[in-house]
């Protein structure tokens, strides 16, 4: 997992995950307010619920997501606060954390 593989069928990698690339707004929110559900990342189905961690700032959250975006082998572009403070509006309303 500290190579961003994931976990054989039980947690999602992000080294390589197209659902980086494909759905970048999700995230700020998954990070914030963890995910329930299914989830599909390079084809393979999860559903291992992910809790969300509350107390990180929005600036907090952006330089994860800019991490996860240049670490292992990704090159993803770099997500500005701004940004990552509109994609969180609609999970803040929307969503309870778990």
């Amino acid at each position: 997992m500290a190579d961003g593989t994931g976990l054989k069928g039980l947690i999602p990698p992000l080294a390589g995950a197209d659902f980086l690339k494909n759905s970048p707004e999700a995230v700020p929110c998954i990070i914030r307010a963890g995910y329930k559900g299914k989830m599909t990342v390079n084809g393979q189905v999860y559903e291992t619920e992910m809790a969300g961690i509350v107390k990180l700032s929005d600036f907090e959250i952006t330089n994860i997501i800019n991490y996860i975006h240049t670490a292992w082998g990704n090159d993803l572009p770099i997500v500005q606060l701004q940004q990552v403070r509109e994609w969180l509006e609609p999970c803040e309303k929307a969503v309870k954390p778990f």
